[in-house]
């Protein structure tokens, strides 16, 4: 028997597929990039958001990219300090 309800995966792409016409409509390279990150960032951290089994997929993709986002900003923050001349 085959499954009646698609994987957290299958839906998290059907949902970046309906993404496609608003990147599109980006007009700078830097949004476009910008918003590859949000795609990204989205993705990483689906094995969680499919343990988790929430039946809010927005809300789980939300989750994974601030969680991203917020890993990347600690990551920046860091190798500034590190940059500092003693």
């Amino acid at each position: 028997m085959g499954r009646t309800a698609p994987t957290y995966r299958q839906a998290l792409e059907e949902r970046m597929k309906r993404w496609d016409e608003f990147a599109r409509l980006l007009t700078t390279p830097e949004e476009r990039a910008a918003f590859e990150l949000v795609r990204t960032g989205a993705r990483r951290y689906a094995a969680q958001a499919t343990y988790v089994g929430s039946p809010d997929l927005l809300e789980s993709i939300l989750l994974s990219v601030l969680t991203d986002l917020a890993a990347q900003l600690r990551a920046a923050a860091a190798e500034r300090t590190d940059r500092r001349p003693v």
